[in-house]
C-alpha cells in the first residue's frame, strides 16, 4: 500500500511539473523531491521517533529532527541545482541559497505528516496485536473446555480409589486426597489472574506433603507468616517453583538434617517471600534452575522492575532465595 500511494505521488509529481519542464527534468526533479519526502518520512516514524521520542530522550530527538531537516533541505536543493547545471542550464549557475529555506519550510510539514504516519502505524500495529490476543483467547478457551472432561473423570476415580484405601491403608488415602486436592488447584485456581495468599500455602503444603514420602529420613519444614497476609491476593504459581527447586537441588536424601524454611511477609506494600534450605552438593540449586530462571521470566512479564528475585549461598552451606511480589 505504501508503494502504491508513492507511485501515486510520484505521478501526480510529474504531471504537475510537465507544464513548466520537459518530461525528463519532470522526472528527475520528481525523483528528488519523492526521495526527500521518504528520508523524512521514514528516518523519522522509523527511527527518530521509536529509538529517541519514545525512550524519554527528547531534547536528542528534537536536536536530530533539526539536523534531517536541514540535511534534506541541503539535499533538495543540492540535488536540483546540480541535475539543472548538468543536463539543462545553458551556462553554470550560482548554489540557490534561498532555495533552501522555502526547502525547509515544506520539509517541516513533510515532518508533521511522518508523525502522523507513525501514529497510524501504531494503530495498525495494535489492531493487528488486538486480533492476535482475540484469536489467542478463544483457542485457549477451547482448549481449556478440551481439557476439564480430563481432570473430572480423574477426580471421580480418585475418589473411589480413596473410598478403597481409607479401609485397607489409611496412609494411602491420605495421599490420594493431598494429590486430590493439587490437581484440583490447577483445574480450578491455576487459570485465575489472582488468588488467596491462603490457597497457594495450601497448594505448597499438600506439595511438601507428597514428597516428604518420598523421603528416607524426616524432613524439617518451618512455614512463617508476618504481618497480615489474610487478604493478600497474588498470581497462582509463583511461590511454588522456589520450593520445588528445593526438592529438585536441595534436598541430600543420604542425610538427616535436610529442611526449609519458608517465611512470608507483609513488607511496605509488598509480599516478601524468603526460602532456606541447605545445599545437597555446591552450586546444585543455581546450574540447573530451570524453575527459578522461568520464574524470573513471569515476574518480569507481571511486573517488570518492580519485582524481583534474589537467589544465592548464604551463611555456611544454606541456600537463599528471596521472591519480592508488589502487592
Amino acid at each position: 500500500m505504501q508503494w502504491v500511494i508513492w507511485a501515486l505521488l510520484f505521478g501526480i509529481n510529474v504531471l504537475t511539473l510537465l507544464h513548466f519542464d520537459t518530461f525528463l527534468q519532470s522526472v528527475g526533479y520528481s525523483v528528488i523531491m519523492i526521495s526527500s519526502y521518504m528520508v523524512i518520512i521514514y528516518g523519522n516514524a522509523a527511527w527518530l521517533i521509536p529509538v529517541f521520542y519514545m525512550r524519554q530522550r527528547k531534547r536528542l530527538y528534537a536536536l536530530l529532527v533539526l539536523i534531517l531537516l536541514g540535511t534534506v533541505a541541503f539535499y533538495r536543493a543540492g540535488a536540483s541545482w546540480w541535475f539543472y547545471n548538468t543536463f539543462y542550464a545553458p551556462k553554470p549557475q550560482d548554489f540557490p541559497l534561498a532555495s533552501v529555506f522555502s526547502t525547509l519550510v515544506s520539509s517541516v510539514l513533510i515532518y508533521f505528516t511522518s508523525v502522523l504516519f507513525y501514529i497510524a502505524l501504531r494503530y495498525f500495529h495494535l489492531q493487528k496485536q488486538q486480533q492476535v490476543l482475540e484469536r489467542k483467547q478463544v483457542e485457549s478457551e477451547l482448549n481449556l473446555l478440551k481439557a476439564q472432561v480430563q481432570p473430572h473423570f480423574l477426580f471421580n476415580s480418585l475418589n473411589n480409589i480413596y473410598f478403597y484405601a481409607q479401609r485397607e491403608s489409611p496412609v494411602t488415602a491420605a495421599m490420594l486426597e493431598k494429590l486430590s486436592q493439587i490437581m484440583r488447584y490447577f483445574v480450578d485456581e491455576a487459570p485465575k489472574d489472582l488468588i488467596q495468599l491462603q490457597t497457594e500455602l495450601s497448594f505448597i503444603n499438600n506439595y511438601i506433603e507428597l514428597e516428604k514420602t518420598r523421603m528416607r529420613y524426616p524432613l524439617t519444614v518451618s512455614v512463617k507468616e508476618i504481618g497480615n497476609t489474610a487478604a493478600i491476593q497474588l498470581p497462582p504459581m509463583l511461590i511454588i517453583p522456589l520450593v520445588e527447586n528445593v526438592f529438585k537441588h536441595g534436598i541430600d536424601k543420604r542425610k538427616e538434617d535436610n529442611f526449609i524454611d519458608l517465611s512470608i511477609e507483609d513488607k511496605e506494600h509488598y509480599l516478601v517471600v524468603t526460602v532456606r534450605n541447605r545445599i545437597a552438593e555446591p552450586g546444585s540449586n543455581e546450574k540447573s534452575g530451570k524453575g527459578l530462571m522461568n520464574l524470573r521470566n513471569r515476574m518480569d512479564l507481571l511486573y517488570g522492575d518492580k519485582g524481583n528475585l534474589q537467589i544465592g549461598q548464604g551463611k555456611s552451606s544454606d541456600f537463599t532465595a528471596i521472591l519480592t511480589i508488589p502487592i
